[in-house]
């Protein structure tokens, strides 16, 4: 005679149980917060130093596309958002847009 178990339903990551600020945190950290972290540094070191990073928007970008693959998707899109606007700082600081 067979038994038959219940099937197991994986359970949800605990801090979006959690709701409101534990929510909010685990969708702006992991691969989000690299990309949002990467993108602030391309946007900030043009303005503060002679040189740029062209690198680092890209790579903020992948980690955004990764943080979107994963459920993080406020912390993917401000990584998107962040990552352009710093890939057009690099781009005006390398002199190829905006003379």
């Amino acid at each position: 005679m067979q038994q038959s178990y219940p099937q197991q339903q994986p359970l949800p990551p605990a801090a979006a149980v959690a709701g409101g600020t534990g929510a909010l945190l685990y969708q702006l950290g992991g691969p989000a917060a690299w990309s949002i972290g990467l993108g602030i540094v391309s946007i900030v070191v043009p303005f503060v130093s002679n040189f740029y990073f062209p690198i680092l928007p890209i790579a903020g970008l992948i980690n955004a596309v990764r943080a979107l693959q994963r459920g993080r998707v406020i912390g993917g899109v401000i990584g998107i958002v962040v990552n352009v606007l710093g890939g057009l700082v690099s781009l005006f600081a390398s002199g190829l847009i905006g003379g």
